[in-house]
């Protein structure tokens, strides 16, 4: 888990970038309902976050 390339500090926007461009075309081209656009917008979300919690912890330790 240490050398994850998933969790690495630049691919943080990506997930945040990946959340809003599917949020745009779920949302407004295909006019999907709320959950299907929440279930797949929570999940690039939450990686998100974990990558940037997992970042955090690991340079307090180094």
């Amino acid at each position: 888990m240490e050398n994850s390339v998933l969790l690495s500090k630049i691919f943080i926007p990506v997930y945040f970038v990946v959340a809003f461009l599917s949020f745009l075309l779920f949302n407004n081209y295909i006019q999907a309902n709320r959950l299907s656009t929440l279930l797949i917008i929570l999940p690039a979300t939450g990686v998100g976050i974990a990558s940037i919690i997992f970042n955090s912890k690991r340079n307090k330790i180094t």
